[in-house]
């Protein structure tokens, strides 16, 4: 069993670095296969075909960030400070995987159920991230947020908005680096705005 799953680790990891490079159109399972010095049966074994590789590729990258964000935030000392590290790290993931993520995008709305399932996860991790740092800051007196679990939902709305709106407009099929730092600026503005906004009231 343990060999098993080295084997279907390496394919993930080899398929991952494929889908990144390439997109997942341009890439086929005879490359991976290659890349790993396996037989395409032996692929076809742990995964019946490309999509059911992307959806463990996806869940498996998913797992890295999360540990990433939760070690990263755990370092930080306020609750904008924990936001900003958040969006940083968020915006780099982006940025470095935009190929293997494209395709969820080019599909529309309608994704086979188990990706969907994987993104709906992955936004409920956000959004509980999220909610922690403002509930923190509740309770240090950093912050003053009536309606944690709503505040969360918009603030993260938002960020999203501004990440597709400058996507939409980019002109070429492959965003560069100023549209990824533009995003980023514009994230982090906006957090900046947005969680002032949050500050208690000093009435005195």
């Amino acid at each position: 069993m343990e060999n098993q799953d080295k084997k279907r680790l390496l394919i993930i990891d080899a398929a991952l670095k494929r889908f990144a490079h390439y997109g997942l159109a341009k890439t086929t399972m005879t490359e991976i296969a290659k890349d790993i010095s396996f037989s395409k049966a032996l692929l076809y074994y742990y995964f019946p075909d490309k999509l059911s590789l992307y959806v463990s590729v996806i869940e498996n990258m998913m797992h890295t960030l999360s540990r990433d964000l939760i070690k990263s935030v755990d370092k930080t000392s306020t609750a904008t400070e924990g936001i900003l590290i958040l969006l940083q790290k968020r915006q780099a993931f982006i940025q470095k995987y935009y190929k293997l993520i494209e395709f969820t995008q080019m599909i529309g709305p309608e994704l086979p159920e188990a990706l969907y399932e994987k993104f709906t996860r992955a936004r409920a991790f956000e959004l509980k991230i999220i909610t922690e740092l403002l509930s923190k800051g509740n309770q240090s007196g950093e912050l003053a947020v009536q309606d944690i679990p709503f505040t969360t939902e918009i603030f993260v709305e938002a960020v999203s908005g501004i990440h597709f709106n400058i996507l939409k407009r980019a002109k070429h099929l492959f965003p560069g680096k100023e549209e990824f730092k533009l995003i980023f600026l514009k994230e982090k503005r906006f957090a900046e705005i947005f969680l002032a906004g949050l500050k208690p009231v000093n009435r005195s």
